[in-house]
């Protein structure tokens, strides 16, 4: 941009303005130049790199913080491949030790309550680099001239400290490239209004990314236009509301850093936001008069590490949420590409360019099947509109928001509806990218990430992208396979946010065990090595962090007062064996063992007893000592059968959970005895024992009849008869007292809810019961009858639909209808007008099938389903006439 064009989009300058650009040209001949920039701004990253080029500075000064200079030669090392950043924490030192304190084991319960305090606060933070980053060129340029790299910024354990006295900011995994000012400065707005451009972003492509590479070849004028730019955003702000950011704070440090640095043979160049050039300058000119913010050392009360990370491009798009950076990372790579090519831009080279790109979209596009017409019709088309679109807006290349407007008005007809919103989110994926970064194998990280990420490579993940994939799991038959699940499942366990199981058989929940295979989805993100570096203080292995998870699990257990639970502790034990932490299942069953025994919560010990059963069936997999999981799971039925006298509680949650406790425990017993399952017991004498009899044994009718127990009555009559322990003529005996003239509405329909919880079949297969029922039904007055509906609907949803229709056929003869004669009765009500409208409706349905290109999928349709379609049809003219008759 020329400086007349300047003047005639930024206006008359502010005098505070005009004085900077004085005081920024006195700072020039000391040889203190500044290079303001955007981050991630491919322009920004062309001109500096020419800048530097042009006067070859000693040192380069670059906006982050002081203590991330230990990475600069990882930065610079020939195998470190952008996208890559810089992930730092700080925590409390204090906070830390204290926490650490509080958690010894020789304190009394009172010191525990006296000295507990809260977790520490970890901050964590960002500071990403990509190839056509300013910063990541500026020390890439300072390698290849040999020119000293400082970084200037705030220390991250400072800006935190700052943090905790400004609570209400929030900075949490924040970026330390922030550029929301940019966003919320009111001169940008009223400028992009002006200027027709829809957004801070539009406006600053159409000044400053579309600057063709002749203009940007000339950095002194490019970055004079930028530092007006950030200037005029800068005086937007407010003096409290830059020390609430403590932008006062950081500029301050970063002052200091260039004072230091001045000196008659240096030869100096400041890479800062441009948001911050505008005060550097104020304050170096004028150094008696600046005021100083000063934040206090806080080495000794701070912890701060930081690390070089793989980072990715869908993390560096400001539409996925990241605060400080340009939209769609792959398509400025593009232009970031062009931009470096090493013969001249000519018009024909930029059009070629432009074209070829919207082709690998369009082929994109047409991959994920979000196209109507062919991938040529598309390039065609769009390429025309981008260009036209170009060419109004005065670009001498399609910008990014002329390509999204193209694809709008080439690709969709008529207005935006919700199932097209499917084709922007392929084309802003493409934008956006899913390229991930390379960092040098010997650069500085915890042991924990390389570790990880090896075991992860060894096992033939694809680690080259953020793209999700899916693996499948032949865990059975495969032994890598079992071991690449079990790791899997211990990198679920520690919430790294690296794979997740879409299906496969859980041993721990008891869901899906007949299945064969996992399969898996998976993606390396930068946040997966964030969060392992987050791990890292806690081990070496990921074996150590599970460890020590479900060690914390158990105090928490005893600090909620279940630790001596027999189901939690089982849940635990489960854990350990998918995990393949042998070392802790010996402890954690022989605790099990213990708390079986002392255990006198019914439901504890059955759910503990289900856990190992699903245990036992997965003993293969899992790799388990198979007298281990036998002995526990059948002395934990054996304990069960004691606490059977719990089912006698009246409550009403309490009878429901009752049932499914008793139900469970039988089903239970019977697999023991399928599977052969022997209990063993040192002190017992078990030869004999017949879990069965014991179980019997153990309940008591009469109490079941004190306390009007029906549900739970009509559960044990049908279990009863189920293991032969009453015969047939008995069950319908009991059946008909259930269901007797006479007898309490509430009551009958308790004792059904308990058939049906248990075995629905059974009611459907006799005839007793279901006559008694309806005789006990006709008898009811209505008021009963409404009342008992709602429960008489839940017990008979249960039924599949062909027993449904077995109990209807049955009460169909009872009453004397017949099947024609129930239909006819449902559908007399239907007439001739019924008939001819869907008819209608049918030709409808047809004509919208030809028109969506479907019709052959009604001829394709197997002619059996023609024939039943074709009979029903017949039925109902059959039906509609004998309606007719009637009427």
């Amino acid at each position: 941009m020329q400086q007349q064009a300047q003047n005639n989009v930024f206006g008359e300058m502010p005098t505070r303005l005009k004085q900077a650009f004085q005081c920024k040209q006195k700072l020039a001949e000391q040889n203190i130049y500044f290079a303001p920039i955007r981050h991630h701004s491919p322009a920004c990253a062309y001109a500096l790199k020419r800048y530097i080029d042009e006067f070859k500075p000693t040192h380069i000064l670059i906006e982050a913080p002081t203590s991330f200079e230990f990475l600069i030669e990882s930065l610079q090392n020939e195998n470190t491949q952008p996208p890559v950043a810089i992930f730092a924490q700080a925590q409390s030192a204090h906070n830390q030790s204290l926490n650490n304190k509080t958690s010894s084991k020789q304190k009394t319960q009172k010191d525990d309550e006296d000295e507990i305090a809260p977790l520490p606060e970890l901050f964590s933070a960002y500071f990403p680099f990509c190839e056509y980053s300013p910063e990541w060129v500026a020390i890439q340029q300072a390698k290849s001239i040999q020119a000293n790299v400082k970084f200037i910024d705030l220390d991250w354990s400072k800006q935190s400290a700052l943090k905790i006295e400004q609570p209400a900011l929030n900075w949490q995994q924040r970026s330390l490239m922030s550029e929301r000012y940019f966003a919320h400065s009111q001169y940008i707005q009223k400028l992009a209004l002006k200027m027709h451009c829809r957004n801070h972003d539009e406006l600053w492509d159409h000044l400053f990314e579309l600057q063709p590479t002749e203009s940007l070849a000339e950095p002194k004028h490019f970055f004079d236009d930028v530092f007006a730019w950030c200037s005029l955003a800068r005086l937007d702000y407010e003096k409290d509301v830059l020390l609430q950011e403590a932008s006062l704070h950081r500029e301050d440090v970063m002052w200091n850093c260039i004072q230091d640095t001045i000196h008659p043979d240096h030869k100096i160049l400041v890479v800062t936001g441009g948001f911050h050039t505008l005060a550097l300058i104020e304050n170096l000119a004028n150094p008696k008069t600046a005021e100083r913010f000063i934040v206090k050392d806080q080495k000794q009360n701070w912890q701060e590490q930081a690390w070089l990370i793989r980072y990715s491009f869908n993390r560096l798009d400001a539409l996925n949420g990241y605060a400080s950076g340009m939209p769609s990372p792959a398509y400025y790579q593009h232009i970031w590409q062009n931009l470096n090519q090493d013969h001249p831009q000519t018009p024909e080279q930029i059009q070629f360019n432009f074209f070829q790109y919207l082709n690998e979209l369009c082929h994109f596009l047409d991959q994920e099947q979000v196209l109507d017409v062919t991938p040529y019709i598309a390039l065609k088309n769009t390429a025309e509109l981008a260009w036209q679109l170009a060419m109004l807006r005065g670009h001498y290349q399609p910008s990014r928001y002329d390509l999204l407007d193209a694809l709008q008005a080439a690709l969709i007809k008529g207005e935006i509806e919700d199932g097209q919103q499917y084709l922007f989110t392929c084309i802003f994926k493409f934008l956006s990218g899913q390229q991930l970064g390379k960092v040098a194998s010997d650069q500085h990280s915890p042991a924990l990430l390389q570790n990880t990420y090896q075991q992860i490579k060894d096992f033939r993940f694809n680690l080259n992208d953020t793209i999700l994939r899916n693996r499948k799991l032949d865990i059975y038959r495969k032994p890598l396979h079992q071991d690449i699940s079990q790791y899997l499942h211990l990198l679920e366990f520690v919430d790294c946010h690296f794979a997740q199981r879409l299906s496969g058989p859980d041993f721990v929940q008891g869901a899906s065990l007949d299945l064969l295979f996992e399969e898996w989805r998976y993606a390396w993100t930068p946040s997966v090595e964030a969060r392992l570096i987050e791990l890292a203080e806690m081990g070496n292995q990921l074996e150590q962090i599970a460890l020590l998870k479900i060690i914390k699990l158990q105090q928490d257990n005893e600090q909620n007062g279940i630790g001596q639970s027999a189901l939690e502790t089982a849940k635990l034990l489960a854990l350990a064996c998918r995990l393949g932490l042998k070392q802790q299942l010996q402890l954690l069953n022989q605790q099990l063992d213990g708390y079986l025994e002392t255990d006198q919560n019914l439901a504890s010990v059955i759910g503990a007893a289900q856990q190992l059963y699903y245990l036992w069936h997965g003993r293969t997999l899992l790799n388990l000592p198979e007298s281990m999981v036998e002995h526990s799971l059948s002395f934990a039925v054996y304990q069960a059968c004691f606490l059977l006298d719990q089912l006698y509680d009246t409550h009403e949650e309490k009878v429901e959970a009752n049932l499914r406790h008793l139900k469970s425990l039988h089903e239970l017993i019977l697999n023991l005895k399928q599977y052969n399952i022997p209990f063993n017991h040192p002190t017992l004498d078990t030869q004999q024992l017949d879990l069965l009899d014991l179980m019997y044994a153990h309940i008591d009718v009469n109490k079941i009849n004190e306390f009007h127990l029906h549900q739970l009555k009509g559960a044990i009559h049908v279990l009863q008869f189920l293991d032969h322990r009453i015969e047939q003529d008995q069950l319908q005996q009991q059946l008909k007292l259930a269901f007797a003239i006479g007898s309490d509405s509430e009551e009958s329909v308790q004792y059904l809810q308990g058939m049906f919880f248990v075995a629905p079949e059974i009611f459907v297969q006799s005839k007793v019961a279901i006559d008694a029922l309806y005789q006990l039904v006709s008898h009811w007055s209505e008021d009963t009858f409404i009342q008992i509906l709602p429960d008489l609907r839940y017990i008979f949803s249960q039924l599949t639909p062909k027993q449904s229709s077995k109990v209807s056929k049955i009460i169909a003869q009872m009453t004397g209808l017949s099947d024609d004669a129930i239909l006819d009765q449902v559908l007399s009500h239907i007439g001739e007008k019924d008939l001819l409208q869907g008819v209608q409706l049918n030709q409808q349905l047809r004509s919208l099938f030809e028109y969506d290109h479907l019709a052959q999928w009604l001829v394709n349709t197997p002619n059996d389903t023609h024939s039943e379609i074709n009979q029903q049809i017949q039925d109902s003219q059959m039906l509609n006439t004998q309606g007719a008759d009637h009427e």
